[in-house]
């Protein structure tokens, strides 16, 4: 390495450069992989420092005040670089500051090379889960004296930056010269780095393949092993025993020789022997088992002997990714050395989840198709990533922001398959995760790819007929998403952009590129396909204006009829009363009209794409061509799809069986619209093309019963029926924790009421409280909130008056907009307090001291003017039901129940609740929240004895038995 590289690190006042300041600079100069010279500077601000600054750099303002002035700072600084190299984490950020003071300061703005090691990180290291410096120094085991101060933090990247050379330098010759073909003509900001690694000498020894991979159509992976079929056996001989299943979890049994100490937990026996029952006497089970009860194990050691037993298949299916790859990792290893026989269980996910290679060989084998620096390193990743990957899911990649947009480019797509013809086909990470589900005993998927099964009339996984819903509380609202529609402006503005984007990019200019190599000079070879694709090309315009026009009628309407916006999205129900007024009827006709010039212009772009594969019938022998022209077939369905789905919406107003809204936002210049149509009542379908089609069908959650009792779930979901014909099983198993000595339940007898006062006068209140509890509790905080603007209000206000007591503040769609970004930061910081809203009350698992006080703003009740929660609302009242008590209290007694479980994580977890809505003790079904709970300590004061209350609760020790 023969380059002389800065590798530096800026401290702020804040995230904006055009508005903070600079407070530090550290740097040093990497010669041949060593340090050879540091460089660090403070710099006074010219203002006082920000609390929450003062907290993360440890910095002072009296450290500040004989500090270098910004303009000496920089003159070192510059002399410091010289020629050299800069090198960043997160470059973007510290050159926007470093050009701002350059300026400031009357130099020129830099313009010389850069590297940025997330950028770096991204492609040699393609499956980190995070790219943060304080993530990736410590799992590479880097050292990191003091972070947050910028010669430590440069120091760090130095040291990561040398490891990340290393790795790019071996990298395979082919992938080097693949990113540099990428790169060469854009102004990606790594190209001069990979152009130095393709023309070094150490890059043309590495001809050859790494262990374990091959290349097909130079394209370098892990080969993909597809298991052949298997033939059915039919099961074993011998018969099904619930004795032989609840052995494995007996005391004295396989669990109990594996762990030292074992403990048999009576409530996971009981779901155990349940689950057994069911699936046995051909039954569905509701099951109710608390948290610890150990309730994966009580599900999937029956599935295992059951499927082995009688040769069924058995599906087990999440709500959540977290838990399907808990099941995956922690589980399965679990199972295979307590079961005493050989068996198979397999993930399976949406087609969607799967890297499609013909589409990265596309990309990689047409670089001027590429022009955007997200795009680029999307596609660099790809090259790299298949030098790892074994099955191909996009789980094992870390996306967001533009790169997540470079998914769909890639991911396998049944309308853009083409099979056989596709030299990949025998390598295919679809193809082999459907194999191997169809070999499998046990398959693991979730919810939305069961229920996409259910409406593709049972088609899209494996023959099966016993299934496992765990999670089974989410049924109901996914149900709702997957049996109803959704058409959106971005599907028909994606689908036209990938067929055309501008004179050089898209697929039909694409195809039109290669029909002019494949017949050279003569163009009468291919002139009748060169004809349709022009003409197609030529409609696509007509095309985009029709469906602008259509869209933003639709904008227009949404925006003038709806009530108000939340957060810069509109939403409207369309109801049949709305259309009594003139112009609102006037308006519609409008957008049908509209529509209908969409469905002519529709029509006839369908007809020159039918015209395209008639003349390209000979193509399709070619792979190449045959992917090219499937993929520009998928897009055409998908417009046609879509198409459908807008007239299909328009006409459906005044369905008495479906609700029908519309979202809008009008933050961009596009008509940025959403068509929603759902099932008012899930609860027949459900019966009809689930229950009344499987044998049996466990359904396992933390959180189905309300007051102990499953009369809700049973109606909701659809079990009614089987209730009726003694094909129902209900059980509730209570968890291991002693919540009377582990939890705490308070309620503020003098908090602000929900009615009668302004959300912004409860949110100031509601903040002074939040900073008491927090310095009581040092932080170790989550707080609750219904509504993110209250979120953000009370952010606000508690953040600096925190930050003086060295207590941090993380909130989500502030600081982050990854949950699991923003949990692994709270579990850091020794004094954290954490904000989270709709997502934050499940899944949220923050075992141990790390989390001791949880806050709840308002009872979870969902917004009444949703249009679902309207829509069924209004049909209960139809039926002179109680709307209120029947459905909004059980769902959000539900969604409390979710929110109390964060808190209490294992047998040693001790803390607090308090809920600051006066509802749950004054209000006549106050008293279903707190019964539904299992069993905290209750109290109820003024806000000051509650404080008092809760400071001495967590400062007593937990007596354990």
């Amino acid at each position: 390495m023969s380059e002389i590289y800065v590798v530096f690190d800026l401290e702020t006042t804040g995230l904006n450069a055009a508005q903070d300041h600079i407070i530090e600079i550290g740097a040093v100069k990497l010669v041949d992989g060593r340090i050879s010279e540091e460089f660090q500077t403070l710099i006074h601000p010219g203002q006082p420092l920000p609390a929450y600054i003062r907290e993360l750099t440890g910095l002072t303002d009296d450290e500040l005040q004989d500090a270098p002035s910004l303009e000496e700072a920089i003159e070192s600084f510059l002399k410091f670089i010289g020629d050299s190299i800069l090198v960043a984490h997160n470059a973007d950020f510290d050159l926007s500051f470093l050009n701002e003071a350059l300026e400031e300061c009357g130099y020129l703005r830099y313009v010389g090379e850069v590297i940025d090691t997330v950028t770096l990180a991204q492609i040699v290291w393609p499956r980190e889960s995070s790219f943060s410096l304080g993530s990736l120094v410590e799992k590479h085991s880097l050292e990191h004296e003091r972070a947050h101060r910028a010669l430590a933090d440069a120091k760090a990247t130095a040291s990561m930056f040398t490891l990340l050379l290393e790795k790019a330098e071996r990298l395979p010759f082919l992938i080097l010269q693949q990113i540099y073909g990428l790169t060469e003509y854009s102004d990606w900001p790594l190209r001069h780095l990979f152009r130095r690694l393709a023309e070094s000498t150490t890059s043309l020894m590495q001809i050859d393949e790494p262990e374990g991979c091959v290349t097909i159509d130079r394209l370098m992976h892990r080969p993909v092993v597809i298991p052949a079929k298997e033939n059915e056996s039919g099961g074993s001989s011998a018969s099904f025993s619930v004795e032989e299943v609840e052995s494995v979890l007996a005391k004295g049994g396989p669990m109990s020789d594996l762990m030292p100490g074992y403990e048999e937990r009576p409530p996971q026996m009981q779901m155990l022997r349940a689950v057994s029952e069911a699936f046995d006497e051909g039954k569905h089970l509701l099951v109710e088992a608390g948290t610890g009860t150990g309730k994966s194990l009580a599900y999937l050691i029956p599935a295992v002997y059951y499927a082995k037993t009688k040769g069924e298949r058995v599906v087990v299916a999440t709500h959540t990714i977290n838990l399907q790859e808990q099941l995956r990792e922690r589980d399965v290893p679990l199972l295979t050395e307590v079961v005493p026989f050989p068996f198979e269980i397999t993930v399976l996910k949406g087609r969607s989840n799967y890297l499609c290679m013909r589409k990265v060989a596309m990309g990689v084998n047409h670089p001027g198709l590429i022009t955007e620096h997200s795009e680029i390193t999307f596609n660099v990743r790809m090259l790299t990533w298949l030098l790892e990957t074994g099955g191909g899911d996009r789980e094992e990649l870390t996306l967001s922001g533009p790169q997540a947009d470079g998914w769909s480019k890639v991911a396998s797509s049944s309308d853009s398959c083409i099979n056989k013809a596709c030299p990949w086909f025998r390598n295919c990470y679809y193809h082999r995760a459907r194999a191997l589900a169809q070999n499998a005993d046990v398959v693991i998927t979730n919810h939305s790819l069961v229920l996409t099964d259910v409406k593709a009339d049972h088609n899209v996984l494996p023959g099966y007929q016993h299934l496992v819903l765990d999670e089974a509380h989410h049924i109901e609202d996914e149900a709702t998403k997957h049996l109803g529609t959704e058409v959106s402006y971005f599907q028909m503005y994606g689908a036209l952009n990938r067929l055309f984007r501008d004179k050089n990019r898209g697929l039909l200019n694409q195809l039109l590129q290669n029909i002019d190599i494949m017949q050279g000079g003569d163009r009468e070879v291919y002139a009748d396909l060169r004809a349709a694709v022009e003409a197609m090309l030529e409609q696509i315009g007509e095309l985009r204006d029709s469906n602008e026009e259509v869209f933003r009628m639709l904008q227009e309407f949404v925006i003038h009829n709806s009530t108000g916006t939340d957060n810069g999205r509109y939403t409207l129900r369309l109801r049949m009363e709305m259309f009594e007024s003139e112009a609102v009827e006037k308006a519609w006709e409008a957008i049908a009209s509209a529509s209908e010039n969409l469905q002519t212009d529709m029509q006839s772009f369908r007809r020159f794409a039918g015209k395209m594969e008639d003349y390209s019938e000979e193509l399709m022998r070619d792979e190449m061509y045959a992917g090219l022209l499937t993929d520009i077939g998928g897009q055409v369905k998908e417009l046609d799809t879509g198409w459908q789905g807008l007239a299909t919406f328009l006409r459906s107003v005044g369905s008495e069986t479906s609700v029908l809204w519309m979202e809008a936002e009008d933050r961009t210049h596009r008509p940025v619209v959403f068509l929603n149509s759902a099932p008012i009542d899930v609860a027949p379908l459900l019966h009809t093309h689930l229950f009344s089609k499987k044998e049996s069908i466990v359904l396992a959650s933390a959180t189905l019963s309300i007051n102990h009792d499953f009369k809700y779930a049973i109606r909701q979901l659809g079990l009614s029926e089987s209730d009726k014909v003694d094909r129902l099983l209900t059980l509730q198993v209570d968890s291991p924790f002693d919540y009377k000595k582990q939890s705490l339940l308070c309620v503020p007898a003098d908090a602000l009421p929900v009615k009668g006062v302004s959300e912004s006068e409860f949110t100031t209140s509601f903040a002074e409280s939040l900073t008491n509890l927090a310095r009581a509790s040092q932080g170790r905080m989550l707080v609750l909130f219904t509504s993110h603007r209250m979120l953000r209000e009370t952010y606000n206000k508690v953040k600096p008056s925190l930050a003086e007591h060295g207590i941090g503040v993380l909130a989500h769609n502030i600081d982050s907009t990854s949950r699991h970004r923003l949990v692994q930061e709270f579990q850091r910081h020794e004094k954290a307090v954490l904000f989270g809203a709709n997502s934050f009350w499940e899944g949220v698992d923050i075992p141990g001291d790390a989390l001791s006080l949880l806050v709840i703003a308002r009872l979870p009740f969902w917004p009444p003017n949703q249009p679902v929660v309207e829509a069924r609302t209004e049909k209960l009242e139809r039926e002179g039901r109680n709307a209120f008590m029947e459905y909004s209290v059980p769902q959000a007694i539900i969604r409390f129940k979710q929110g109390f479980g964060r808190l209490i994580r294992t047998k040693r977890d001790r803390g607090a609740i308090v809920v600051y809505d006066r509802r749950i003790v004054e209000s006549r079904y106050g008293r279903h929240f707190i019964k539904s709970l299992p069993g905290p300590w209750f109290y109820q004061g003024t806000e000051r004895e509650v404080l008092r209350t809760v400071y001495n609760w967590l400062k007593s020790p937990l007596v354990v038995d």
